[in-house]
């Protein structure tokens, strides 16, 4: 069975923080002080790798793939939400 195809669990801090297993650093490539991005999805989170490229936010996203109706649909989403909460 290779990495993809296990199932990990891990718990949540207190301070919202998340251990990915040394397995999985490994065979994504992940050491400490690098960066990730969190892309919400409808099944749960994606934790995607990325380099930080300078010190400016300019051209961050710009090696992910994104669907534009897939990103207008989550801000729609969260918008009604935010409306819901301060009504």
């Amino acid at each position: 069975m290779t990495v993809a195809e296990e199932l990990f669990k891990v718990k949540m801090s207190t301070k919202g923080q998340l251990v990915i297993p040394k397995s999985l650093r490994d065979a994504y490539g992940l050491k400490e002080g690098d960066s990730v991005l969190l892309i919400p999805r409808a099944e749960g989170l994606l934790i995607k790798k990325y380099e930080v490229k300078g010190e400016g936010l300019r051209g961050l996203l710009k090696d992910v793939e994104v669907n534009i109706e897939e990103c207008e649909m989550i801000l729609e989403e969260a918008k009604k939400t935010i409306f819901k909460v301060r009504a």
